[in-house]
């Protein structure tokens, strides 16, 4: 992760981190055949994660886990057609469910190091969201965190 692995910036003299934030977008449709790498392209975003730079009731929060299943890849056709959620863009960051890693939170919902899913994750290291659209995954239960990505994440 670009200059922010293992970010902990608690207890600095300046609080104050930027990142180089590494996303992915979709370059060009998938016409035929299935997703590879040639379909999308890694850009890279400065982010300040510092608790006093995001909103009220919003977090940073770091990626651990994308989905990437076969309806994500009927979003980057082109094709409208069957669909529940409109394309992506080109050029737009991809988003799906996700799993992600509260770095400092603004929420009394969420604190330092809470687990949390969101069904709308964009495909971004690091990102600056609103609390209302995370769900805490409980650490407490055995079950691989993964698993929030199909069964325990769907329902």
């Amino acid at each position: 992760m670009a200059g922010g692995e293992g970010v902990d910036n608690e207890g600095d003299e300046n609080p104050t981190l930027v990142v180089e934030s590494r996303e992915w977008v979709l370059s060009t449709y998938i016409i035929v055949g299935v997703l590879t790498a040639n379909y999308l392209k890694l850009r890279i975003r400065k982010l300040t994660l510092d608790l006093h730079s995001i909103p009220n009731d919003h977090v940073i929060v770091e990626l651990l886990w994308v989905s990437v299943d076969h309806y994500l890849q009927g979003r980057m056709s082109g094709q409208d057609e069957g669909l529940y959620f409109p394309q992506f863009a080109l050029d737009e960051v991809i988003m799906n469910i996700g799993i992600k890693r509260v770095i400092p939170s603004r929420s009394s919902k969420f604190t330092k190091g809470d687990l949390v899913i969101s069904k709308f994750f964009s495909f971004s290291e690091y990102l600056i969201v609103a609390a209302m659209f995370l769900r805490v995954i409980d650490q407490t239960v055995r079950v691989e965190i993964s698993a929030y990505l199909s069964t325990l994440g769907k329902t």
